[in-house]
């Protein structure tokens, strides 16, 4: 591993742009390849992004020596294979969310890195957010106290998902859970420092997006007391996304672009894009021989929290996690 870290980006598409981006804007890494099913897409993609080069052969970039990590953006029936293909090349691993279709898939990827040596680490992005990052300084900092409830809302459309794969249940998996449940659970347990000991979940498939989880509620019980609940739907015409810590001091809430101690608007100076932010922490580590952000060990318990959700709902019963 030299100075920079060579990187080859996996599936050229939609969500790639935000990596393709952050790897361009990084002094400690350098786009090698872009691969991709469809030649032209990743041919687009490497003349836009530096002059990597291109192709749809996904060993191409394993045996490059010159290739140090891949970053996986692809449709999530495919993330348990390609991860593992490059723990066994020798490759370190940033997937995509959510990390894989469950939570026996997630673990044969962890697996997977351990017995190479490899890093794995999953794109939980919401992490790096402005107002995210915040809100952890403010939970570290014991200023609202021991927290007694978190109420999580996202409500928004989804008239029509944005590519073929994602209205396919064996390729994405669902809707909400996969897509925006997966990063909804993995903050709120990140921002806790917890995972839960009780899961209960009632989700419904009403949707005409795809035949995915379109409506639902999904509760946590913890350990400690606290509670925490998760209201969505993908359907309503009316956006809000918005998460509430109760503290026994004072209450946090979190919006996209504002945060709230009490009725106390705070000061958010962190400036640096999600994935611009989320890749350096993941470069810099390599570079310092360190653990990557956001480890797949620390992400199963997400995958784990969301098959019992799916489980609760089918059974009607509360899961024991």
């Amino acid at each position: 591993m030299g100075e920079k870290i060579g990187i080859a980006m996996i599936g050229c598409g939609q969500i790639a742009e935000a990596h393709l981006k952050a790897i361009q804007a990084i002094d400690g890494a350098w786009l090698v390849w872009c691969i991709d099913v469809v030649e032209a897409q990743a041919q687009s993609a490497a003349e836009r992004y530096g002059g990597a080069h291109w192709g749809t052969d996904y060993d191409a970039a394993l045996t490059d020596d010159a290739v140090d990590a891949v970053v996986l953006c692809l449709p999530h029936d495919l993330h348990l294979s390609f991860s593992v293909r490059a723990s066994e090349a020798g490759k370190h691993v940033l997937v995509e969310k959510p990390m894989a279709l469950n939570e026996a898939e997630a673990l044969e990827m962890v697996r997977a890195a351990d017995r190479a040596g490899k890093q794995l680490s999953v794109g939980q992005s919401t992490r790096f957010m402005p107002t995210f990052q915040e809100a952890k300084r403010v939970m570290g900092s014991g200023r609202i106290g021991r927290v007694l409830n978190v109420i999580h809302q996202r409500l928004f459309l989804v008239e029509k998902v944005s590519t073929d794969w994602r209205r396919s249940m064996d390729a994405c998996g669902g809707l909400y859970l996969p897509l925006f449940g997966s990063h909804d659970v993995d903050a709120i347990l990140w921002l806790l420092n917890d995972q839960p000991s009780y899961v209960w979940g009632s989700v419904r498939a009403c949707g005409k997006a795809s035949g995915g989880d379109s409506d639902g509620v999904v509760g946590l019980g913890f350990l400690d007391g606290k509670v925490a609940s998760l209201a969505f739907s993908v359907q309503s015409k009316r956006v809000r996304t918005e998460t509430v810590f109760v503290g026994e001091e004072a209450t946090l809430t979190i919006r996209r672009d504002k945060l709230l101690l009490d009725d106390e608007v705070l000061e958010i100076t962190d400036s640096e894009k999600p994935f611009v932010l989320q890749l350096r922490q993941f470069v810099d580590a390599l570079l310092a021989g360190k653990p990557t952000p956001t480890q797949g060990t620390e992400v199963l318990r997400v995958m784990r929290t969301l098959d019992l959700v799916k489980q609760a709902s089918e059974n009607g019963t509360q899961m024991v996690f």
